[in-house]
């Protein structure tokens, strides 16, 4: 197996802690390191693993949200928060792995990224 380098690392951190950008920051930086990346395995692995875990995320905000016009929503807020806490938990850890050049993969999303 070939060396991990500093750029390596670098674009696969980026991708776990770009919520950090602010705004579609933490969809559109993992995107791209995705598409940009495809030959690289590691980079590809730690791009794909953000970004379904970033998208994820999204959806369950968007349904969330959109169920709080119905008053529904408003009782799932605070799951929709454990959730957010979870990906900023498991995206540092995601990071650290990252920067040792290990592999990391995130908790209950596995089923929809091996069908990627």
């Amino acid at each position: 197996m070939n060396e991990i380098t500093g750029e390596q690392k670098l674009l696969a951190i980026l991708a776990h802690i770009s919520y950090f950008l602010g705004g579609l920051g933490f969809i559109i930086a993992p995107l791209v390191i995705f598409l940009l990346k495809k030959d690289d395995a590691f980079v590809f692995h730690h791009a794909k693993q953000a970004l379904v875990a970033h998208l994820s995320i999204l959806a369950a905000s968007f349904i969330v949200s959109s169920l709080c016009i119905l008053i529904i929503g408003v009782f799932l807020l605070p799951i929709v928060g454990l959730l957010w806490l979870i990906l900023l938990v498991t995206s540092i850890i995601a990071a650290s792995k990252a920067f040792y050049g290990e592999s990391y993969q995130y908790p209950f999303i596995q089923k929809l990224l091996n069908k990627l």
